[in-house]
């Protein structure tokens, strides 16, 4: 009888609000009775999750693998003779049956309820009752035939739908890259996908180059690929997902972008300045590379302790480098790609020679200026590197230069000079690496004079001379105006100076006592530094001039006419001495006696008249009229 009753509610379901709806092959619903919750999965993903009351007791809700055999809206109450659709009918709205333990979806079902306090607990008789709009939202996807899964489990709930043969559908979670972009060409890519849902899932890996989609592995359980780009460009990466058994042709995709580029290859470094070069010179450093538009370029310098940089990494391909101090260089570039994320792809150095340009500190001489014609000079030169360095010597004498030393590694030159005159004397320097006529040059100043020579001593008046007399004594020299003039005298026992050096080049003397005296002139140039050039001695007679000492007559005046009359002249040295008569007529004077060393005179007179006699002597070496003279008048009767 209940089975009759069943089968004719059955059909009155069936006639008033049964639900044919095909099960769709995707469809499934889980119920949890350990979270109360239901699942609804639908196209290969979960859906919809609700919260649901369970049995009161475990055993009251079935647990097993049902289907939805039924639905039906407003079902009646039957115990308490609600019609459904009643506020106050405890199975709601809606009703879902299940063939659970042998039942035509009229015993167990998911459906409404009245209590919806009781939702989340452990309330029904077996029932699995859901809120009424949740139940209405389910109720309008599900078909007929869906799977129904009841446990008790502590997995999740895709768990256990995967335990019961649900197909998820694929769902691409990441698309990855072992090396991320970008990446120079020929790098080995590993191409990874992973899924937040599915099972049995298929990959498929494709590669887009700018044109065209092209495939690199088809689909495969598989969900890594390698990809080597050869070239260069903007790729995009694609992996396509499906379960195994999916009818399309993908359920799932994801594209990334991927750049690929041509490494940078240093093609060349050059320079404007050759090596080597001196300090302080500035150096253009240009490199060439296969691709200078997307290439940065790194320029720096090797000092023989670290790499300094001359240019970090920038688009300019050119750089310039000033180095301040001598030594052998490396100098590098560095070029990357823009993209390039290593240190460098490529690289290339040229060493480069740096010196200090030389320098010539002192210019110096074995005699210093000045000095006379003929001397062996020595010039050396000292500069910042005499070991390095090349000099070159050169006079210039008022009118031209001459080379004394073409440039070589002596700094050393001899040079003797032949003619007075100023002359310039330059050193100039290179360093062995330079490529300049010269780097540095020094001028002194060198005098080089005649050395003084005496033509002629003159003396005014000559010897012999008397003492007391003033005599000038002036030299004559190959340069009066520029030599000095020292005068000296010597008596026989000692040399005495006149007048010692000086421009003046006459002096006077004037002897106090009579002898034989020497006069020397010594004389020197002005820049001489000799105690004298040259010098010239002459002698000089100095003698006392002669003075009567007495002056005698063998008769007085007055006497006759033919009486001879007997003059003697005593002077006090009659033997150096020389003597003169002379006798006054009163109109003339006439020599009687002239000089000679007969110092008396006999006169005889021969006519009246008053006479003056007169007696004059001299210094036999005496050059003037007279040294001394007596007269005496006569008178002749």
């Amino acid at each position: 009888m209940k089975k009759l009753s069943c089968f004719l509610l059955l059909i009155f379901f069936l006639l008033v609000g049964g639900s044919h709806t095909l099960a769709n092959s995707n469809q499934m619903i889980i119920i949890n009775k350990n979270t109360n919750q239901l699942a609804y999965y639908n196209q290969g993903k979960l859906e919809k999750t609700f919260k649901v009351a369970t049995g009161r007791q475990s055993s009251y809700t079935p647990e097993g693998k049902f289907k939805i055999v039924n639905k039906i809206k407003n079902r009646p109450y039957y115990k308490q003779n609600i019609p459904g659709g009643h506020p106050s009918n405890p199975l709601g709205d809606r009703w879902l049956g299940i063939n659970a333990r042998g039942t035509h979806g009229t015993t167990y079902a998911i459906h409404g309820n009245n209590n919806p306090k009781s939702i989340g607990t452990y309330a029904s008789a077996g029932c699995i009752r859901m809120y009424n709009d949740e139940i209405r939202w389910l109720f309008d996807r599900v078909a007929v035939n869906t799977p129904v899964i009841i446990t008790n489990s502590k997995q999740s709930l895709n768990q256990i739908a995967l335990a019961n043969g649900y197909a998820f559908e694929s769902k691409v979670n990441k698309l990855s890259v072992s090396q991320s972009s970008p990446q120079p060409t020929n790098t080995s890519v590993s191409v990874s996908a992973s899924v937040s849902s599915g099972s049995n899932t298929l990959y498929k890996f494709m590669v887009h180059d700018g044109k065209k989609w092209a495939t690199i592995r088809d689909f495969s359980s598989t969900n890594k690929v390698n990809w080597q780009p050869k070239s260069a460009g903007n790729y995009k990466l694609k992996v396509q997902v499906k379960n195994k058994n999916s009818k399309k042709k993908y359920e799932d995709e994801k594209i990334l972008n991927y750049t690929v580029y041509q490494p940078a290859k240093a093609n060349s470094l050059a320079v404007n300045k050759v090596s080597p070069q001196p300090s302080n010179t500035s150096i253009n450093l240009t490199a060439q590379s296969n691709n200078n538009t997307n290439n940065q370029f790194k320029f720096s310098y090797f000092d023989g302790k670290k790499w300094i940089d001359i240019q970090k990494y920038s688009s300019k391909s050119k750089a310039t480098w000033k180095p301040t101090k001598a030594g052998t260089y490396q100098v590098r570039v560095q070029v990357k790609h823009k993209n390039s994320n290593k240190k460098f792809d490529s690289e290339r150095m040229i060493n480069y020679t740096v010196f200090n340009e030389a320098k010539i500190n002192t210019l110096s001489f074995n005699h210093a200026t000045p000095q006379p014609i003929n001397t062996d000079v020595t010039i050396t030169a000292q500069s910042n590197d005499n070991s390095n360095n090349r000099f070159k010597f050169l006079v210039f004498d008022g009118n031209k230069w001459v080379t004394i030393q073409d440039f070589s590694t002596k700094r050393t030159v001899s040079w003797k000079p032949a003619k007075a005159g100023t002359y310039q004397i330059k050193v100039q320097a290179k360093h062995r690496n330079s490529k300049k006529a010269f780097d540095h040059e020094r001028v002194m100043t060198y005098n080089v004079f005649h050395e003084a020579t005496l033509s002629d001593i003159s003396l005014n008046p000559v010897s012999p001379q008397p003492t007391n007399a003033d005599i000038t004594v002036t030299a004559q020299s190959n340069d009066n105006s520029n030599n000095h003039f020292r005068f000296l005298i010597f008596d026989g026992q000692k040399w005495e100076a006149l007048q010692d050096f000086s421009s003046k080049r006459s002096t006077s003397w004037k002897p106090l006592n009579a002898g034989d005296y020497q006069i020397k002139v010594q004389v020197k140039h002005k820049h001489s530094k000799k105690n004298f050039d040259h010098e010239q001695i002459i002698n000089y007679t100095v003698y006392n001039p002669a003075k009567i000492v007495a002056f005698n007559m063998d008769r007085e005046s007055p006497q006759f006419i033919n009486n001879e009359i007997h003059f003697t002249v005593n002077s006090h040295d009659p033997s150096n001495h020389l003597y003169r008569f002379s006798i006054f007529d009163g109109s003339n004077w006439d020599v009687v006696q002239d000089y000679s060393p007969n110092n008396n005179y006999r006169w005889v007179p021969t006519s009246e008249g008053t006479y003056t006699v007169k007696s004059e002597v001299k210094h036999k070496n005496s050059s003037i009229s007279f040294d001394d003279s007596k007269e005496v008048v006569f008178t002749i009767e």
